[in-house]
């Protein structure tokens, strides 16, 4: 596992289980001990094998077993089933769902992972989307701005200090995703048109999507601090729902 990344949400309670109004978040190292890989290994499925033979790099084959593997023992906790059964569907924009009649169509999920790190949001309210990202210098973070966040957004990220446009940017970048994650838009179509706050101390929120204010209360979003040097956001339909972040135990 890798040694430097420190996980800040707790580890889960003994009896864990996800309520009807719950949004379950966990986080993992994607660097794990040889022997976890190869159980990982032994759970996918044929076309998962392939693509991790496509990686070049040892480290970014393991970590997509990791990541794969991981859902898979994940999902099966809460579906009752062992990994290995799982099958899934992917919509128009690759996103998986759980193909019938292994689990119930109600579970929904949603994966993110950045370097080192994996994220996992499961639920039965609704769909959900999930993203992370360590929080990097970005030499070209204006003229990314400029070409996908709205120009209120652009403007507001050149106006902070350098110190704290990294911070800013990935709130920005994150929520959005996990936004168009949560709905299975793509990023080209409608990124500059979903404006939500983004300075570090001001609280998550949409502002408006594609315009329009009260379309944006129909939403809720969530930011997500899951590890040292990352941050993230978990977007959803504004539901009373209960949020809770925990650890892998293993």
């Amino acid at each position: 596992m890798t040694l430097d990344l420190e996980i800040f949400w707790p580890f889960p309670p003994v009896d864990w289980r996800l309520g009807p109004r719950e949004v379950h978040i966990w986080a993992t190292a994607l660097d794990q001990p040889s022997a976890r890989v190869s159980a990982f290994s032994d759970t996918l499925s044929p076309d998962e094998h392939i693509r991790a033979g496509r990686f070049h790099f040892d480290r970014d084959r393991n970590r997509f077993i990791v990541g794969r593997g991981w859902l898979r023992a994940l999902l099966g906790q809460y579906l009752g089933c062992a990994p290995a059964q799982l099958r899934f569907d992917y919509g128009n924009r690759g996103k998986p769902a759980i193909s019938s009649p292994v689990g119930p169509e109600s579970l929904h999920f949603n994966l993110a992972h950045s370097d080192g790190l994996v994220i996992l949001a499961v639920t039965r309210l609704c769909s959900v989307g999930a993203d992370v990202e360590q929080v990097r210098r970005i030499d070209d973070a204006e003229a990314i701005a400029e070409r996908f966040f709205s120009a209120q957004e652009s403007a507001g990220l050149k106006a902070l200090p350098a110190c704290r446009q990294s911070m800013a940017f990935f709130n920005l970048w994150t929520r959005k995703e996990a936004w168009l994650k949560a709905t299975g838009k793509g990023i080209a179509d409608s990124l500059d048109r979903v404006e939500v706050s983004f300075l570090p101390d001001q609280p998550a929120r949409f502002l408006r999507l594609f315009g329009n204010p009260n379309t944006a209360q129909e939403w809720s979003l969530l930011e997500l601090a899951p590890a040292l040097g990352f941050i993230g956001a978990l977007a959803l339909p504004a539901l009373d729902a209960q949020i809770r972040c925990w650890r892998w135990p293993h």
